[in-house]
């Protein structure tokens, strides 16, 4: 049988189709690892977790403790420094009393974090004090829990009231026969063995980051998909099973060494995707020792097994693999059992769908809380029962979650096994029958060519769904950015606001008070110098007294583009218009346009490089020629195709980040003259702003469409699809990937210049 195994699992996996599909599920998973882990607006990127990780990696644990204290000091120091600034910049007296107030509830805070504010010297990690906040308070959060590890051990045996939650406290009964207080006995038993000698902190990015992927999860579902319908529905639809019963080794060893290859396909795959994302985040990251208590972890503290972080890695992917190979006979039963490809698959996402649905509709604190935690999804997330604590209600009585996911496993695995080997000995439906289902569909192939051709690229080739996904990724991307105004930018947006439109006599008497209040703080600091310098004053002093004026003018170079617009509409006429939205719409703010175009060019590329080729491959283009049309007319109509949808695919993301700048940076007085926006003046004044808008998304869009005829192009030249990949991704893709690296002398070679300044600016 062993034999026999070895010869099931090199049937399939010796398939070069099979394979190849495996590395894309590989490099999908690599990708989004990469993607999903970019650096936003106020989100730190992977490098500064890994900055982090070196510097306390030789640190005891209390050095640990001290070094991340100071940072949360510092931070939270040079936040209140922000916040009181923000307070003075109002433009009325609330503002004032206000930052007196917080001045007064911490005296010397202000005056210790003034100067590293003003120098930046705070940034440690991070280029901005949004990513810095979000990242040390993240770090600290994670700290505190473990430091406190053995408190909370304590607090279990001692008050047993802290695990509300987390499935400890069921309810206010205190009956002794109640779930409450029978689970409140079972939880301090499970963590009486647990002390906190073992707990050495470390950030919980990188180990969490790749054991807590849902994508991977998604990728190991897939890839049981396609080893199943090799292993069963291919057999069928050629009806080998017909001849492998009658063998010598008969029917049992046959479906033995079935499960048996699935078995070893599953911890194999689960094995290769989770080492891909540990390696991944152990190069971008790093993480500790990997021998330290699971508890070291802050996510995972709650969890009360006794065992080390590696061991935990390896049971977390040993239970992957035998939740896969449940799930995975499932599906080999219903493959024997069904005499159609359609139902097994269909049945198989449908069970993946409702356990989505009720993981994610389903409280955790919910009495039903079971059906969340013990389906497909639930059980894939490993975390749940060995990095936390859980506990059900099972008819009065606290069950382990723990336990009772085993149990289901073990029953699931048993019974897709028992049903596989039944049906196949059964063998009552050993081949596909074939039927003659009309597909449904709004297309009429035959209709015209245009129709006949977008059918054959969109559905055929799959170049809709491919790219529905790398359009909802790159509108996940623009969607996911977060943006914070500092404390100059809601001065400016304030005051612009009020200016909005045209020059009135209210307005311009608010222009020059502000100039004056300026203009007066300047001159008190100058007075105060020259008092310092006669020796009148001590420089101390003098530092104490211009501290206030200092607050004034932090927000002059906000209030230089407010003057600079009143010049412009003095001199030349026009309108005031808030004009920060729009630096960051059209790039010229922000983190810009590469990432979406890098996002983008993949779609196109794997979209339509097999647009022409598939032609070539099915050897149709002798028959093509032939038509009234001929082969010159089908050229033109796929590359029409091709254009015209990477031009769809480009407004997409374009829209998804207007929406989300207008939340924060209102994107008004579109109909006034692009010379209102500063940066437009010299490009196309003549236009109004919704016109500038529109000319730069179809520029955008020209652009992609441009790229697609590319690889549209090259897939005509090649005549076959993996050669016009290939081509592709090394001229579209490996330069923006080169740009992002660094290398930014490979922008010339990509069309990231044209895309993101749209030939406008």
């Amino acid at each position: 049988m062993i034999r026999l195994t070895g010869f099931e699992l090199g049937k399939i996996w010796g398939k070069k189709r099979f394979l190849l599909s495996c590395l894309i599920l590989l490099a999908l998973d690599f990708f989004l690892l990469w993607y999903t882990n970019l650096p936003g607006e106020s989100r730190a990127g992977l490098s500064a977790y890994k900055a982090f990780q070196r510097e306390i990696s030789d640190m005891t644990e209390t050095e640990k403790g001290i070094f991340i204290t100071e940072m949360k000091e510092t931070i939270d120091g040079i936040g209140f420094v922000q916040e009181v600034l923000m307070l003075r910049g109002m433009s009325d007296e609330m503002g004032d009393t206000l930052a007196a107030q917080a001045l007064e509830g911490a005296p010397g805070v202000f005056e210790a974090y003034y100067e590293m504010y003003q120098s930046g010297a705070y940034l440690k990690l991070t280029d901005s004090l949004q990513k810095e906040q979000r990242l040390v308070e993240e770090l600290y959060k994670e700290w505190e829990k473990c430091a406190g590890y053995g408190v909370y051990l304590q607090s279990v045996q001692e008050a047993r009231n802290m695990l509300g939650g987390i499935g400890i406290f069921g309810g206010q009964n205190t009956d002794s026969d109640s779930f409450s207080a029978q689970n409140v006995e079972k939880s301090a038993e499970d963590y009486a063995a647990l002390t906190d000698e073992g707990i050495r902190w470390m950030p919980g990015k990188a180990l969490t980051g790749a054991m807590e992927n849902a994508w991977t999860d998604i990728f190991l579902l897939l890839s049981v998909f396609l080893f199943v319908g090799s292993l069963v529905t291919e057999e069928k639809q050629k009806k080998l099973f017909y001849i492998t019963r009658s063998t010598r080794y008969g029917i049992g060893k046959s479906i033995g060494a079935k499960l048996a290859a699935l078995f070893i396909h599953c911890c194999a795959v689960a094995v290769v995707l989770y080492g891909t994302n540990l390696l991944f985040f152990r190069a971008a990251v790093g993480f500790g020792e990997p021998g330290a208590a699971l508890q070291s972890v802050a996510s995972w503290r709650e969890s009360c097994l006794p065992v080390s972080i590696g061991e935990y890695i390896v049971l977390s992917i040993f239970t992957k693999g035998i939740v896969l190979f449940g799930f995975g006979a499932f599906l080999t039963a219903l493959c024997i059992a069904s005499d159609t490809v359609y139902l097994p698959y269909g049945a198989g996402l449908f069970c993946c769908g409702i356990s989505y649905t009720l993981y994610q509709v389903i409280p955790a604190a919910s009495k039903w809380n079971m059906a969340k935690y013990l389906n497909l999804m639930g059980i894939l997330k490993t975390e749940h029962y060995y990095g936390a604590y859980l506990n059900f209600n099972l008819f009065g009585y606290p069950v382990s979650c723990m336990f009772m996911t085993w149990i289901v496993i073990v029953l699931a695995a048993a019974a897709g096994s028992i049903g596989s080997v039944y049906f196949y000995v059964k063998g009552k439906k050993l081949a596909i029958r074939d039927r003659g289902w009309q597909a449904i569909s709004f297309f009429r192939p035959h209709s015209s060519l245009l129709a006949h051709e977008c059918y054959k690229i969109m559905i055929v080739n799959k170049a809709a769904l491919v790219l529905l996904i790398f359009g909802f990724l790159a509108g996940y991307q623009e969607w996911g950015i977060s943006y914070y105004p500092s404390a100059q930018e809601i001065y400016y947006q304030d005051i612009m606001l009020q200016l909005e439109g045209e020059l009135t006599e209210a307005k311009e008497a608010l222009i020059l008070s502000e100039q004056a209040r300026y203009q007066e703080a300047f001159d008190r600091i100058g007075q105060i110098d020259r008092m310092v310098s006669e020796g009148s004053i001590s420089e101390r002093t003098g530092d104490e007294w211009k501290s206030e004026f200092y607050a004034v003018t932090a927000f002059y170079p906000s209030f230089t583009r407010v003057w600079e617009q009143y010049r412009h509409i003095c001199e030349n006429g026009g309108n005031f218009i808030y004009d920060t939205g729009y630096l960051y719409l059209f790039g010229m703010k922000g983190e810009g346009f590469l990432i979406v175009l890098l996002v983008l060019g993949c779609g196109v590329v794997l979209a339509f490089g097999n647009a022409a080729a598939m032609e070539d491959m099915a050897g149709t283009w002798n028959l093509l020629g032939s038509t009234g049309k001929g082969r010159r007319k089908v050229l033109l109509h796929k590359g029409i195709i091709c254009a015209f949808s990477a031009a769809l695919l480009s407004m997409f993301p374009f829209a998804c980040r207007a929406a989300r700048i207008n939340h924060v940076f209102p994107l008004r007085g579109v109909f006034f003259r692009a010379a209102d926006i500063p940066c437009c003046r010299e490009h196309i004044p003549a236009l109004p702003v919704w016109g500038l808008i529109l000319l730069f998304v179809l520029i955008q869009s020209l652009v992609l469409a441009v790229m697609a005829m590319v690889v549209f192009g090259l897939s005509v030249w090649r005549r076959e699809a993996l050669g016009a990949y290939f081509l592709s991704a090394l001229l579209l893709v490996v330069p923006l990937v080169m740009v992002l690296l660094g290398f930014s002398a490979a922008e010339k070679l990509s069309f990231y210049p044209l895309y993101s300044r749209a030939l406008i600016f």
